[in-house]
């Protein structure tokens, strides 16, 4: 059975890229992408900041 990742990042998560995605908030979602430094772990979303995805880690050359 493969372990399923979840996000455990409480109230913070409403400013994070699935939240703003899953909203239709594509305008936002495209200034916080402009210039990705991270990925998230848990969906794959690379964002500007660590604070805009749930499970941050660095993308790779950068």
């Amino acid at each position: 059975m493969t372990e399923q990742k979840t996000c455990n990042c409480g109230e913070k998560h409403q400013g994070h890229l699935c939240v703003l995605k899953s909203k239709g908030m594509m305008k936002e979602v495209r200034h916080l992408t402009a210039n990705p430094t991270v990925v998230c772990f848990i969906c794959g979303s690379e964002a500007n900041s660590a604070d805009n995805v749930c499970e941050p880690m660095a993308l790779d050359g950068k």
